[in-house]
């Protein structure tokens, strides 16, 4: 009888940090099953979840929803393997990433002979990161001597996949720091401050880390009044079920516009019922 059940994805972190509650749900519903996960980002993504690294996918078509042989169903996480849900939605949203996974349980349901269906509060599937499992010295000790000090988050990275333009964002973040010098201005990507103190970095705050640093950026998030991004690496690593349920928090994120939609679809915030205060702003030029 099979009991195993193989995650890949060909693709980027943010993929990863997208499924991980969808996973969560799958593997409280199979106790008796072994779970394994083929991607090419660090272990320590998808660490938490127990699920061991076995390896990349480069022996899987990235286009294949599902694989079975005698020995496990191989399921493909990245949602460009489901073109139809992605297009049918605009892009990647939780609405897409829903439908998705509908498609995947009931795969499940027919290899295992289960019955598992998806919780209808779409909200239960926003990422939650385990941060006590977290090396979380130094942003602890920026947070702790900076009790009352407004901080904004810029996630101004380039983005892989033109999410959004390319500008590290200095020519806006500066402005904003002469304004207001008693915020804290955080950026993910160093540049020239010309001499503004109130620009920090992440880096900086963090520390080292191995393999990045996207789930400690992900944490200082948490103690952040505003966090500004452009659909993108860090930035999506903020968008957790806590800091969407914040009503103390403020979003701001830059999308590329889609020609065919009159709205931004391609968010994580669309048609969720949140309590933060989230606003896209289209981009109709990634330069």
């Amino acid at each position: 009888m099979m009991n195993k059940i193989v995650f890949f994805n060909h693709f980027h972190k943010g993929d990863l940090h997208t499924h991980k509650e969808f996973i969560r749900h799958i593997q409280s519903e199979l106790p008796n099953v072994t779970f394994e996960y083929l991607h090419n980002n660090a272990a320590k993504l998808t660490a938490e979840l127990g699920i061991p690294l076995i390896g990349t996918p480069e022996q899987l078509d990235k286009k294949e929803a599902f694989y079975l042989d005698e020995d496990a169903l191989y399921i493909n996480t990245w949602v460009g393997c489901n073109w139809d849900v992605f297009c049918k939605y605009g892009g990647i949203n939780m609405n897409t990433l829903y439908e998705q996974w509908e498609e995947i349980v009931s795969q499940i349901n027919d290899v295992f002979e289960t019955k598992i269906k998806l919780h209808s509060d779409k909200e239960q599937y926003l990422p939650r990161i385990a941060y006590n499992a977290m090396n979380t010295t130094g942003v602890d000790n920026y947070v702790n001597s900076t009790v009352g000090v407004k901080k904004i988050l810029f996630c101004n990275n380039v983005p892989q996949s033109n999410q959004s333009f390319s500008s590290e964002m200095r020519e806006y973040i500066l402005p904003f720091a002469e304004m207001y010098p008693d915020a804290h201005f955080i950026c993910t990507n160093k540049f020239d401050t010309d001499g503004n103190k109130n620009i920090l970095f992440t880096g900086d705050i963090i520390g080292p880390t191995q393999d990045g640093d996207l789930q400690e950026i992900s944490y200082l998030s948490t103690y952040c009044d505003v966090i500004v991004g452009k659909n993108s690496g860090p930035y999506v690593f903020c968008e957790t079920y806590d800091n969407y349920m914040d009503q103390n928090k403020t979003f701001l994120s830059f999308n590329t516009k889609h020609p065919d939609y009159e709205d931004i679809h391609e968010t994580m915030s669309r048609d969720l019922v949140i309590k933060c205060n989230y606003t896209a702003v289209p981009i109709f030029n990634n330069q």
